[in-house]
């Protein structure tokens, strides 16, 4: 001990108890060691295991009583504790919302969906040779994006709102009809937007197409009407492109038809004017007209040779049956490509379904029948591309006798072409070159009709929606799923918010984190005793359980060296009715079993209760001391128990304070000081007065007491911050009236069912009984018995 051991409880930091190594900082519970001022504990002693009181709890105090700076945290069994104390909240809402989604899994309309398939083309199919029309190939994610938009829009959904017709449209609108009163009836349009799905299939040119419905059949259909939709969409676009494309074509055309014939009026007014029907201005002119049509007729004789050969080849191949678009004129016109290349792919397509599917497979048939129609559509684009190059051929023969006779007849009039004037040349050059321009026109302007419809898609249907045989919605495994995760999480969330919202003090940590104090003890409650038989339960031992507890706080305060030396210890509590006096009487019998000098001091002036609670006359107390009326030694009853004497209030003071605050009241305590080892006084609730605050510096220190599940968290603390602005050590907070249910599981380390071998049996005497010989004589001194007692404890 250090040499300030022997200073007052009232002196200022009350410096004793641990000297400069803080008791036994060095060991498992470290000591007290109180510093200057006694700053709300913050020089507990330190370096142990707790640095202050280890009671078995597994916390660590921190900077409150350990020395080491570190807050107490909860652990996995506190929480687990938490769900088992609110168990019902957790069961019933998790069946709740188990059976809600249950009953909505199997109470749902089911949800049937279907599904095509669309195939993108990465270039647009080529409609105009010679007319740049609008830009549709897809270049990259953005095209094929826009493209999955295209199909998602509100046009598309009214175009096929358009096809679903009659009874298709009242069948696939039935269901919807049932909607909330508040709610108004979709359309056909916002039903298709609503309930479809429309997205690509990640690395690939394929777009899924569905449909959800409760009605198979309608799923399947909406789902194949988008796609068509899509592709008629993307035909009506590239012939709108073209069509555009011909009448501008053909407007040019109208204009130059009439600038040419404007020409020719001119021309042949000069004719009639000049009796000439060509004119030239000089042989050098002349010369050269005839050189070019020289040469045209040249270029007209190679193309008629070309053309010649071409139909010779045409002819020989269909005379030997040989497949046309062997010849390259013939494979690489657009149409004829396009059909060859859908050809292969169906063949290879064919070829492996043969391999997977009987020949009653219907998509295999469905394949088939498409692949004959490709095979008809090719045979009508070799038999157009025949009659386009017998075209040719004629006219380019035609062309070129019209070239050969020209040219003879310009050698004839050579000589008359020389006395033409400028004005005819002019007028012949510039009906030459507006002929020839139109001409092509012409030529270009029926092209392009006929190409009009050989107009392809960009895009085709690779599987058609079918339909479904299981639904889609609900899914039952995944709503079970969601009840199962849902249910656990909604009751461990009420649980836990509960528990958030309860600031009642239950447990070891609600004491030592939130009011800020250890817990030297718990005592389970009593239910088969009354009042007066609780005050003395240890003295008769009449809860085995009771009296463990009692002998556990004694063992805990005897540990520390602070409430080992303390002689007046002061019991309060937040509010009345938490056993405060109770625990009084039963900590000083056990206190007077193990052999010292005890006195209980009813220090509630105000509302006493000691007297009562163990059965003695009030009319001789504290009250009657100081009015005078008779000595503190005959206010004391001694020897109530072997050890144990007491100090009545003497019934209730009119002035309880001016007694508490005067001299007389310190002197009677200190002389009490010098007569017992241990002095137990029983104050008001300082919740309630203030009384227990005049009682603290006579003390050497204080037990505060707390109910089970009745006490608040915030006002304990509250409470407790006042008691310790006194400066006057508190030794801890017992946990009362706990039953031993929930101390079962809340303090196991205190009630485990292993333990019970180790406690007193029912049968063992008390300290009432050991007053008495069983064979009638008389009673034992207390010495003697308290030589007993404390020998059985030893052993």
């Amino acid at each position: 001990m250090s040499d300030n051991e022997g200073k007052k409880p009232s002196d200022k930091g009350y410096g004793g108890y641990g000297g400069s190594g803080g008791g036994y900082s060095g060991g498992s519970y470290g000591g007290y060691g109180y510093g200057q001022g006694y700053p709300g504990y913050s020089n507990y002693g330190g370096g142990g295991n707790y640095g202050g009181y280890y009671y078995g709890y597994g916390y660590n105090y921190g900077s409150n009583y350990g020395g080491q700076d570190r807050t107490p945290q909860r652990s996995l069994k506190d929480y687990l504790l938490i769900l088992r104390e609110r168990i019902w909240y957790f069961v019933v809402t998790f069946f709740i919302v188990f059976v809600g989604t249950l009953l909505y899994t199997f109470n749902t309309t089911e949800i049937f969906y279907s599904e095509s398939r669309l195939q993108l083309m990465r270039d647009n199919p080529k409609i105009l040779a010679n007319i740049d029309l609008e830009d549709n190939r897809i270049a990259g994610a953005e095209d094929f994006k826009t493209q999955v938009t295209v199909i998602q829009s509100l046009s598309m959904a009214n175009a096929v709102a358009d096809r679903i017709k009659d009874e298709d449209r009242i069948r696939f609108m039935a269901p919807f009809k049932e909607r909330l009163g508040f709610s108004r009836e979709l359309t056909l349009p916002e039903v298709l937007m609503e309930y479809r799905s429309i997205s690509g299939i990640r690395s690939t040119m394929l777009i899924r197409i569905g449909f959800y419905h409760p009605d198979t059949d309608m799923a399947a259909l909406a789902a194949n009407y988008y796609a068509d939709e899509y592709i008629n969409y993307n035909v009506r676009l590239n012939i709108d492109a073209s069509m555009r494309a011909v009448e501008d074509l053909r407007i040019r055309a109208d204009q130059q038809s009439a600038v040419v014939d404007e020409i020719r009026e001119e021309l042949v007014a000069y004719r009639e004017k000049t009796n000439r029907t060509s004119l030239r201005r000089d042989e050098n002119i002349e010369a050269q007209e005839l050189f070019n049509l020289n040469s045209k007729v040249s270029d007209a004789k190679s193309m008629l040779d070309m053309m010649e050969n071409r139909w010779a080849l045409v002819q020989e191949y269909v005379a030997e049956g040989k497949a046309l678009w062997d010849l390259p004129f013939i494979s690489s016109r657009p149409r004829v490509a396009n059909l060859l290349q859908e050809i292969s792919d169906q063949e290879v397509q064919l070829s492996g379904l043969r391999k997977r599917y009987g020949p009653k497979w219907p998509l295999l048939i469905q394949t088939e029948k498409t692949y004959e129609k490709t095979q008809e559509e090719l045979d009508e684009a070799i038999q157009s591309a025949i009659q386009e190059t017998r075209v040719e051929y004629v006219e380019t023969k035609r062309n070129f006798e019209q070239s050969t006779k020209r040219l003879v007849e310009k050698e004839e009039d050579i000589k008359e072409l020389q006395r033409i004037g400028i004005d005819y040349e002019r007028l012949e050059d510039k009906l030459a070159v507006n002929s020839s321009l139109l001409s092509n026109m012409l030529h270009s302007l029926e092209q392009q009709k006929n190409n009009i419809a050989l107009v392809l898609p960009n895009a085709r249907i690779i599987d058609k929606a079918f339909p479904s045989i299981e639904p889609a919605r609900p899914d039952v495994g995944v709503n079970l799923a969601i009840g199962v995760v849902g249910g656990l999480f909604l009751g461990l969330a009420l649980v836990f918010v509960v528990a958030f919202l309860d600031d009642r003090i239950k447990t070891a940590f609600d004491i030592e984190t939130s009011v800020g104090l250890p817990l030297v003890g718990i005592v389970p409650r009593i239910k088969r005793l009354n009042s007066l038989e609780k005050a003395r339960a240890v003295a008769a031992n009449a809860d085995r359980r009771v009296t463990e507890s009692f002998r556990a706080i004694h063992s805990a305060l005897k540990i520390n060296e602070a409430s080992r030396n303390a002689k007046v210890i002061v019991t309060t509590s937040t509010s009345p009715s938490e056993g405060k006096s109770f625990v009084t009487t039963n900590l000083a019998l056990t206190f007077a079993i193990h052999g010292e000098k005890t006195l209980v001091v009813d220090g509630d002036l105000r509302m006493p209760n000691v007297a009562k609670s163990l059965e003695i006359d009030d009319n001789q107390g504290i009250n009657q001391v100081f009015d005078n009326e008779i000595t503190m030694d005959d206010a004391i009853v001694k020897e109530l128990y072997p050890n144990l004497d007491v100090l009545t209030a003497g019934g209730k003071s009119k002035n309880p304070t001016q007694i508490l605050n005067s001299p007389r009241y310190e002197q009677m305590i200190h002389e009490l000081r010098e007569r017992y080892d241990r002095i137990l006084i029983d104050s008001p609730p300082i919740g309630a007065v203030s009384d227990v605050l005049t009682i603290l510096p006579h003390a050497d220190g204080i037990i505060y007491t707390i109910k089970f599940n009745a006490v608040k968290r915030k006002t304990a603390k509250a409470n407790l911050r006042r008691i310790i602005e006194s400066n006057t050590p508190v030794f801890g907070a017992i946990l009362n009236q706990i039953s031993v249910a929930v101390a079962s599981y809340y303090y196991a380390n205190y009630y485990d069912k292993s333990y019970q071998d180790y406690y007193q049996s029912e049968d063992e005497p008390g300290i009432e009984d050991q007053r008495k010989d069983p064979a009638g004589e008389q009673p034992e001194s207390s010495e003697e018995v308290v030589a007993a007692n404390t020998d059985e404890d030893k052993k």
